[in-house]
């Protein structure tokens, strides 16, 4: 009969997890923001291993089809994810330069996408939230980029932080949010 009044026995588990994995992200964040250089260099090299270990399974994958010339592609993608990873495992300083590039140029073109979308629909529901967030991106964008190449140091680190910052606030709010639902009934 207790079984049915709740959530159910393992509610305050998950509640407790989820609580415990949004306070570890609030804390990798902060500590990414802290330390934004040392959290660039990080980011830079795991995902030229990410590149790295995934140019061998594309590489592997390569001999799993029939026709020659998608057995070439796929040779080419391993052979060019195998070179951008080792580009960003060799050279990390240089690596977190080019993925702050690409950074600056996402939040220009996303921002200029979301103010172009914005403009095209005034007077839709939710649009000058979307103007607003369009104009931040794009300032964002601009802000980093005039500081390059020594934002490079600072701005994955930065933008990552903030990201585990936001993300370990939402996880926490979701564990409240089950557990006050599953006492209610």
């Amino acid at each position: 009969m207790e079984m049915g009044m709740g959530a159910g026995p393992d509610q305050p588990a998950s509640k407790g997890a989820m609580v415990f994995a949004g306070v570890l992200l609030i804390l990798l964040g902060a500590v990414a923001i802290v330390l934004p250089n040392l959290a660039s260099f990080f980011i830079t090299e795991f995902i030229g291993w990410i590149l790295v270990i995934g140019s061998l399974f594309l590489f592997g994958s390569a001999f799993a089809v029939r026709s020659a010339g998608a057995v070439l592609v796929r040779i080419l993608w391993a052979i060019l994810a195998l070179a951008a990873g080792l580009f960003l495992v060799i050279n990390p300083g240089e690596g977190t330069e080019t993925l702050t590039l690409i950074l600056v140029i996402y939040f220009i073109a996303s921002g200029i996408a979301q103010l172009f979308f914005a403009i095209s629909n005034r007077g839709g529901e939710g649009v000058g939230w979307l103007a607003v967030n369009g104009l931040l991106s794009l300032l964002l964008g601009l802000l980093i980029g005039v500081e390059l190449p020594s934002s490079a140091d600072w701005a994955i680190g930065l933008l990552v932080g903030i990201n585990l910052i936001f993300g370990g606030w939402v996880v926490i709010m979701l564990g409240a949010a089950s557990g006050s639902t599953g006492s209610e009934t």
